[in-house]
């Protein structure tokens, strides 16, 4: 494959990460010890590649064990009462807790708009066979919204 058409830089990486993390989550109520690896996979291949993990996957992954936590079955989910509403996952596995403050609103970093560059996205070409990349920078976003509701 020629570098034109390989799309955005670091989608071998993603996709791997997207097939372990499946099977991780697949196989956390089946083997304890296989998700825990394949979790440790997809943390590792984001770390050598530099690349950023959702903040709802990484939630979803122990931090000590790496394994995938399901409410129930690998993950027990309770809410603290303290000054603030606290929500702890505690891991089944290794007893790992984390804690996270209940604040509706809250927003990650990454739904800020000020956080996002470029967007990419993969179109199919009709004049040619394959995907072609197009390259959107948020500010022309912006203005296609603005003037789409006038």
């Amino acid at each position: 494959m020629s570098s034109k058409n390989k799309g955005f830089q670091g989608k071998d990486s993603f996709s791997r990460m997207n097939f372990l993390y499946q099977a991780s989550m697949l196989m956390a109520g089946k083997s304890a010890t296989l998700s825990a690896y394949y979790g440790n996979l997809c943390k590792t291949i984001g770390k050598k590649s530099v690349l950023r993990i959702d903040p709802n996957i990484k939630r979803s992954l122990c931090k000590k064990c790496h394994m995938a936590l399901k409410p129930g079955v690998t993950a027990e989910i309770s809410a603290l009462d303290c000054k603030d509403e606290i929500l702890s996952i505690k891991c089944l596995k290794c007893n790992h807790s984390k804690n996270f403050p209940i604040n509706s609103e809250y927003k990650f970093w990454l739904e800020n708009p000020d956080s996002k560059a470029e967007v990419c996205s993969l179109e199919k070409d009709n004049h040619k066979k394959g995907a072609k990349r197009k390259k959107t920078k948020v500010e022309d976003v912006s203005v296609v919204h603005e003037t789409s509701q006038q």
